[in-house]
């Protein structure tokens, strides 16, 4: 399966963090932070192939970090696609580069789609078991009790089959518990449809939009993640990271070090 990293947003939130390196390549515990989802893909043996959108003015970054990480994963292929934008102001948002990334392609199957700033703690070969035994549009849910954080990502609706039957991104009034980060297994024909939602809604930028508008269109399953994530958007966030990656799962840690837990 291919998989696509959104990574060419600027992080403006994180300030002087994120002005002379791009967000996804601060380093947490000694990695960088989209180091650790790409290990986990290549853990599972079924992603090759990688595309990372970079902004225009990071591109050399990524370029450099790809060529160091080829030597640590040699089995994983891995593309930076530029797009062009050179700050916050001419940027394209995440569905255009999502677009962006799939007209580099020279063919469209079933794609893992993931924002390239959040940390997460489960088991990536799961969902991708999920799909094999049912092909179909698969979105990453957690339940989350906390209306406030609800507020801050996408939010489903499903029925008792697990169909995403409503989604909103950053509902000021969340409908249900279901959190959705951007993690998805997007199938071709739905893929396709980008095009169509771009031409109806030109300034979008949150993936959990063109989420909204698929499952009014198509079938969209929630997959139930099991275990923990950390969006890193702010210095407090990545302030936390290291403590997060201490207590995260043996998979995740840069050391065979145990910590202790409450």
């Amino acid at each position: 399966m291919d998989a696509i990293l959104l990574c060419a947003g600027f992080g403006t939130r994180l300030g002087a963090l994120a002005r002379e390196t791009a967000k996804p390549l601060l380093p947490v515990a000694g990695k960088p932070i989209v180091e650790y989802l790409v290990e986990q893909f290549a853990a599972t043996g079924r992603v090759t192939d990688l595309w990372v959108v970079s902004n225009h003015r990071f591109a050399p970054q990524f370029d450099a970090w790809r060529d160091g990480l080829a030597r640590r994963q040699p089995d994983l292929r891995i593309e930076i696609v530029d797009d062009g934008a050179t700050s916050n102001d001419n940027r394209l948002g995440a569905v255009r580069d999502l677009a962006f990334a799939l007209e580099q392609r020279a063919r469209l199957g079933p794609t893992l789609v993931s924002a390239g700033d959040n940390l997460f703690d489960f088991d990536v070969a799961g969902m991708l078991d999920d799909h094999t035994v049912q092909p179909r549009n698969l979105v990453l849910a957690y339940r989350e009790a906390y209306r406030e954080k609800l507020r801050r990502t996408g939010v489903a609706e499903c029925d008792t089959s697990g169909r995403i039957v409503g989604f909103a991104e950053k509902p000021a009034e969340p409908a249900a518990e279901w959190a959705c980060p951007a993690f998805y297994i997007l199938q071709p024909n739905a893929l396709a449809l980008i095009p169509d939602f771009l031409g109806q809604q030109p300034k979008a930028d949150a993936p959990g939009a063109f989420i909204a508008w698929l499952v009014e269109r198509q079938p969209v399953f929630a997959h139930e993640m099991h275990g923990r994530r950390l969006s890193i958007g702010d210095p407090e966030s990545y302030r936390a990271a290291e403590a997060w990656i201490g207590q995260a799962e043996p998979r995740l840690r840069p050391s065979n070090e145990t910590p202790d837990r409450d």
